[in-house]
């Protein structure tokens, strides 16, 4: 009799268990339901849940990891987001816009040497989103531009008090501006080549090279 009761208290134990436990198919509907109501921290969970059950049972399913790092790019735990996007690149899934993710990581987190690769690598790999990592290097390359821009100006007017007062100390410090206005040059210039029709980064370049002489250079935009 009290074998019975133990292997019924077993079988009840054993039940309650796998009614409180759910599979990994049923993990992944609980993250896209979760994705769907822009609870992204919820759904990375369930992903990650299911993810770890598949490899556990020495499976893939190739959609969790691109969706797990979706969910971690919403909530900005970008080391996370990238890890997953990678491993979505080497299951070719979604690769064109894992690297897109990527990238845009990399940028926000300022790893730019790194993002530019990305780029360059999205472009050779994808064609078809070669626009949108066009973009991407653009908005990168004109802000490190206008920035260097910016910081050149104002010592150009911070030098102007001693154009009549200390010509000579007038002289260095526009010699020290003119390098700075220089060092803009290559991000303005790969910015034009990324959009030549982009108003901002054309008078921003238009007007460095009229400052350091660039004349002909000038008269081209």
């Amino acid at each position: 009799m009290k074998n019975l009761v133990l292997a019924v208290v077993l079988l009840f134990g054993v039940s309650f268990v796998n009614a409180q436990d759910k599979t990994a198919k049923e993990y992944k509907i609980e993250g896209a339901d979760a994705y769907k109501a822009k609870d992204y921290q919820k759904g990375l969970t369930a992903f990650e849940k299911s993810i770890n059950l598949y490899e556990k049972d020495g499976k893939t399913d190739t959609t969790l990891y691109y969706n797990a790092g979706v969910c971690a790019y919403k909530i900005k735990d970008y080391d996370k987001s990238v890890s997953y996007f990678d491993k979505a690149i080497s299951l070719n899934y979604k690769s064109c816009k894992a690297y897109l993710y990527k990238a845009n990581i990399l940028n926000k987190q300022k790893k730019y040497d790194e993002m530019q690769q990305i780029c360059e690598t999205g472009i050779s790999k994808c064609p078809k989103y070669k626009s949108k990592f066009d973009k991407i290097l653009f908005n990168y390359n004109l802000k490190q531009g206008i920035g260097i821009y910016n910081t050149a100006a104002k010592k150009q007017s911070a030098a102007a008090k001693y154009a009549t007062t200390n010509p000579e100390k007038y002289k260095a410090e526009i010699a020290k501006v003119n390098n700075e206005f220089k060092k803009s040059i290559p991000y303005l210039e790969k910015a034009h080549k990324l959009n030549s029709s982009d108003e901002t980064c054309k008078k921003a370049l238009k007007e460095v090279y009229t400052i350091l002489g660039m004349d002909a250079k000038a008269a081209t935009l």
